[in-house]
């Protein structure tokens, strides 16, 4: 019997000891719980520097796009200053053409040079360019024999005035100096084009005067450049190419770009180019700047060389420090571990009620301080953790919170009525993001039979847009209360908005007039997209910008248009919500597919036309998150 007995105890299970059980578990604890508090914060800290990288490159290139636009506009205001007087010197030139029998060998070119100089700045060259595109007379030796069928864009756009009947001005441009200039790189000219009345022959003036360059250096891309590498960090070059291949602006201004800027301008698309060895990305940004009264095409290509090396280097630094921070508090989880097991079992039970209760999801609760110092110890180590725990959360809770507040106020701007003009039918509809933006619309009249209509989108998202949406609107419409005249209003709005809160940002707006008793719409756009209207005969318009945004610059001019609004007329304003919203291909709606949907509908209500608008962008973007505003403004006129 006692044989028996010892064979069943030599069976049993060994117990494990307690100091054993407690110190895994103990252990456990502590490296579970650091580890997830330091990856959740390591993923919160190292997502936030990227999303700030990427944020800061897409506003560089924003920023770089408007600063682009805004010298080229000012200096086409300061070249077509001498249209008047090169029209008229080419109308002496024709008529010298006409004199000489349609001979334009028999015409004393630098003798006629002479007599018109006196009317120009600077100095004065002629030029006689034939059907195949040559310069076959000219003041000017050196371009003789200087063949424009090499630049097929040019050579076309000779040939129309040569069969037209109309006077052509370009803007300044850099000039061929001889045949063998294939870079188009010479002196700043600025020419003019009238086709012979035999239409065989084109003449052209040429002016040449340093003041275009001193024009340019107070309009000067290079400033666009300095200040977009002053304001981004990881910006480490940026320059600017014309159409030609000419570095304009930048560290190697003055020479020729490479290929891939090259395929750039000849697709006329922007295009973006990785070199993850070098840690670098190349945005090539086409910046079309043509204009269809000029001969010269003005685009150009605007090149941004962003450095990933700083924030990939905080992410390193990141992951270093959370990596050791882990591990001196994983070690530190298993010293204690170790320590604590000495301790009596009893106390085991409580810690680990308390660990599964707080692991349960009551962080308000805390570990009991046990009558041993190294319990105490342990409550108040897990207590701290959960405390990181609490923090982190309310910091969720807060955020989350900034953007209810954006949203609300967004909201309580919104016009609570949408007024009916006589003879006008009105809808809009607006849909915020997933993160608040700045996009808004606005109606209220202004007395007799005046109602105002604005449209318009705020730089940036979350709260900072939301008030900056509200500084605006609230500036339209106090300038608005006694000024009628909207390019006058929109002038005011912009400087006060800048009063009050500097050049923080920037809006773009489209603020209009309906006077339903003159039927005309009198409108202002301030960089904001063109809208599309939609005459009754089915012809389309862009009501294009005739100002800058709001909020960039102090004391800018505004034009204003006004506009007959006619029976069956479909005007549809909206933000680059609509027209870049993406789908899951990563294209965008665009302006041609907004276009087809106001066709489609061109005989709906307005407030169908808007639910047409809203489901084909829906219906393009799929499940895909929104990432901007959408906005939507709709006016059919009815009689």
């Amino acid at each position: 019997m006692g044989s028996a007995s010892r064979r069943s105890g030599e069976g049993e299970t060994p117990a494990r000891s307690i100091r054993t059980v407690l110190a895994v578990f103990v252990a456990l604890i502590v490296v579970v719980v650091v580890g997830l508090v330091l990856a959740v914060s390591y993923l919160q800290a190292s997502g936030d520097a990227f999303r700030q990288y990427d944020a800061l490159r897409e506003y560089t290139e924003q920023n770089g796009i408007g600063s682009v636009c805004l010298v080229d506009k000012g200096l086409s205001l300061v070249d077509d200053d001498l249209n008047p007087r090169m029209e008229e010197g080419l109308e002496e030139f024709s008529g010298a053409y006409d004199a000489a029998g349609d001979d334009p060998s028999a015409i004393d070119l630098v003798a006629l040079r002479d007599r018109l100089a006196p009317g120009f700045p600077g100095d004065l060259d002629l030029y006689i360019i034939d059907a195949d595109g040559v310069i076959r007379f000219s003041t000017v030796p050196d371009v003789l024999g200087v063949d424009f069928r090499q630049f097929p864009a040019f050579y076309t756009r000779l040939t129309a005035i040569r069969e037209g009947d109309a006077f052509a001005a370009d803007r300044v441009v850099r000039s061929i100096e001889n045949r063998n200039d294939l870079n188009v790189s010479g002196r700043l000219r600025k020419f003019a084009y009238l086709p012979t009345s035999d239409h065989r022959y084109v003449l052209e003036l040429g002016i040449d005067t340093t003041e275009f360059g001193l024009v340019r250096s107070r309009l000067s891309y290079a400033d666009t450049v300095r200040i977009l590498l002053e304001n981004n960090p990881d910006l480490a070059a940026v320059r600017i190419i014309d159409v030609y291949g000419n570095v304009v602006a930048g560290d190697t201004a003055g020479k020729v770009a490479g290929a891939d800027v090259m395929d750039v301008l000849a697709n006329r698309t922007s295009a973006t180019i990785e070199d993850p060895a070098g840690r670098t990305t190349t945005r090539l940004v086409f910046v079309d700047l043509r204009d269809p009264a000029t001969v010269t095409d003005g685009s150009v290509v605007l090149e941004l060389i962003f450095d990933r090396s700083r924030v990939d280097a905080v992410g390193e630094h990141l992951l270093i420090v959370y990596l050791a921070i882990g591990l001196a508090a994983a070690l530190l989880g298993l010293g204690l571990a170790a320590w604590l097991s000495r301790s009596v079992g009893a106390a085991v039970g409580a810690v680990i009620d308390d660990a599964d209760r707080i692991a349960g999801g009551d962080l308000d609760h805390t570990v009991r301080g046990l009558n041993t110092t190294e319990f105490v110890r342990l409550g108040g180590s897990i207590n701290r953790m959960v405390q990181r725990i609490r923090e982190y959360s309310e910091e969720i809770e807060r955020k989350e919170s900034e953007i209810r507040i954006a949203a609300g106020i967004q909201t309580a701007f919104l016009p609570r009525g949408i007024p009916q003009p006589r003879g006008c039918d009105i809808a809009a509809f607006t849909l915020p993001a997933r993160e608040v933006g700045g996009d808004f619309y606005d109606f209220f009249g202004q007395g007799d039979g005046r109602y105002a209509v604005a449209i318009a989108d705020v730089a940036g998202k979350g709260v900072p847009a939301a008030l900056y949406m509200a500084l605006s609107r609230t500036a339209v419409r106090t300038v608005a209360r006694w000024c009628r005249m909207p390019a006058e209003t929109i002038r005011r709005a912009n400087d006060t908005v800048i009063e009050d809160a500097g050049s923080v940002s920037f809006v773009t707006l489209f603020y209009a007039v309906v006077d339903e008793q003159a039927r005309t719409l009198t409108y202002v756009n301030a960089g904001h997209n063109p809208p599309l209207l939609r005459r009754a005969d089915g012809t389309v318009e862009c009501l294009e910008p005739t100002g800058p945004v709001i909020g960039f610059l102090e004391g800018m001019e505004y034009g204003e248009v006004t506009i007959p609004l006619l029976p069956g007329d479909l005007l549809v304003l909206y933000t680059d919500g609509v027209t870049e919203a993406e789908s899951g291909s990563g294209g965008m709606f665009g302006e041609e597919r907004l276009r087809a949907v106001v066709e489609d509908a061109a005989a709906l209500p307005a407030g169908a036309v808007a639910d047409a608008i809203r489901d084909a962008v829906a219906a393009f973007a799929g499940d895909d998150l929104q990432s901007d505003d959408i906005t939507v403004v709709v006016l059919r006129v009815t009689g």
